[in-house]
Order: C-alpha cells, then structure tokens, then sequence
C-alpha cells in the first residue's frame, strides 16, 4: 500500500501527515486532490481512462465528504469489492463498484449500474452502517463485515460473523485502510481543530 500512499502525496503535492491527517477528516475535492486520487484509482485498476478516473475520485470525495467517512476507507471498500472495475458483476447479482445487490441499490435509491450513483450509494450504506455500530469498539470492523454479509447477520452473531469469506474480508478491508495509518504519522495536533467522531478517534489512535 505504500504506493497509494507515494501516488496521493506526489500528485497533490502534499507531505504525507498532511495528506493523513486530512484523510481523517475530510478530504475537499480540489483539482489537486482529486488528481491524487484519480492516480491511485488508475493504479488500482488500470483499465480506467484518465477521464473516468478523474470523475470517480471527484464522487469519491464528494461522497466521503458528504456522509462523513474516511475516503481511504471507501476507497479500500471499493478496491475489495470489484478493484474499481465500473462493471462488475457477481455470481449472486451484486452490480459495480460497490457491489450493491439490487434490492439495496434501490433503497438507497440508486441505479446501481450508473457508476456515480453505485458510488454514492455504496458511501452512504458504509456510513449508515459505521453509524450503526458506532457504540462497539470494533464498529469499523462490524460496518465492513455487515457490508459483506448483511447487518442483520452481524447483530444476529453479535460481532462478525463466523463466515470465512466475511472475516476474511474484513481483514482485507482493514489491512488496505490501515496501511495508511500504519505508514504514516499523524501529529494530534493537526486533527484536533476537526472535532470528534469515530473516524477522528481511530486516526487519534494510529498515532
């Protein structure tokens, strides 16, 4: 992961704290940093033309913005789920970047065929999720797992569920998110003017 992380700081221009410690909060989506994530996205899957990656890492950041996630963390969802491929397709029916299954595609209300739309949707079903077990210690390990298996299987288990393809997501999902944090030192000082939440927290506490 350590060129996701070389790709976003040459391309925006940023020193790697400052690119971390905004990812902690918010990432604003300027030209320069939406040329940074357009760069790690092409790096994911180079078979995106540079416009659609541009166009992707601004509803990225956007969309992180919007529904106050990481946009590290949705980036390393989509990357698990379909690695950026705008048209994938599952044998059980999951359609596009976030893989949403048409039933929740529709009450997210998004055509989960139009890249945009999966996109958003798939922002606002990972915050809705992060916002469900926000109580729990482990709430972003249980929003990846029940984006993978469901909410109800997570609450039903009461934490992840013993399913091997679930725990082995979350741990690719994590490693993916993580390697950010791992890799870079984040001052509190520069993330304390952002206020509080789960993902200041979890940021706080990678240093």
């Amino acid at each position: 992961m350590r060129w996701i992380i070389a790709a976003v700081a040459a391309v925006a221009g940023f020193s790697l704290c400052a690119v971390a410690a905004q990812a902690a909060t918010r990432v604003p989506a300027t030209s320069k940093a939406i040329a940074a994530y357009a760069t790690v996205l092409h790096r994911i899957n180079p078979q995106l033309p540079r416009w659609q990656s541009s166009n992707l890492a601004r509803h990225l950041l956007v969309n992180a913005s919007h529904w106050k996630i990481d946009p590290n963390l949705l980036v390393a969802i989509v990357t698990v789920e379909s690695r950026w491929h705008t048209q994938a397709r599952s044998g059980v029916g999951a359609i596009g970047l976030g893989q949403l299954m048409p039933e929740t595609a529709h009450s997210l209300h998004v055509d989960p065929r139009n890249p945009a739309q999966n996109l958003a949707g798939a922002a606002r079903y990972l915050s809705g999720l992060i916002t469900r077990f926000r109580y729990h210690h482990n709430h972003f390990e249980l929003a990846c797992a029940a984006y993978n298996a469901g909410p109800h299987a997570v609450s039903a288990y009461g934490g992840i569920p013993p399913y091997y393809e679930t725990q082995h997501y979350v741990v690719k999902v994590m490693s993916t998110w993580r390697a950010i944090a791992q890799s870079v030192h984040v001052p509190r000082a520069a993330i304390t003017h952002a206020g509080q939440g789960p993902d200041v927290a979890f940021w706080s506490a990678a240093e």
